[in-house]
């Protein structure tokens, strides 16, 4: 699942929904949940392999104890990140181009 966006939409989600890096609520609207997403997966490396619980504590940086695991979740969902098919290890979707519209 892939949204565009642009980079006005992406600073206004940032700006309605995210307070010195943590988001403060979660959007109800799928494309600004992906934008968030999209915002999380720029944290990881291209290439490098994470297990669940690096993921994990990053999403905690960013998101609450209640979000977590339901953003990790869309994580796969949005096709940013793959995954081994028991969990333990994930990457980033190199296959997955994130475009913001001009």
């Amino acid at each position: 699942m892939k949204y565009s966006f642009t980079e006005k939409e992406r600073k206004q989600v940032i700006s309605n929904f995210m307070q010195d890096g943590k988001v403060i609520s979660v959007p109800a609207k799928e494309k600004k949940k992906y934008i968030l997403s999209t915002e999380f997966a720029k944290k990881f490396d291209e290439g490098k392999i994470y297990s669940e619980q690096e993921i994990n504590t990053e999403l905690l940086t960013m998101f609450s104890r209640d979000d977590y695991v339901e953003q990790r979740r869309y994580l796969i969902t949005f096709e940013l990140f793959k995954r081994t098919s028991d969990g333990t290890q994930y990457w980033l979707n190199s296959d997955e181009d994130v475009e913001v519209a001009k």
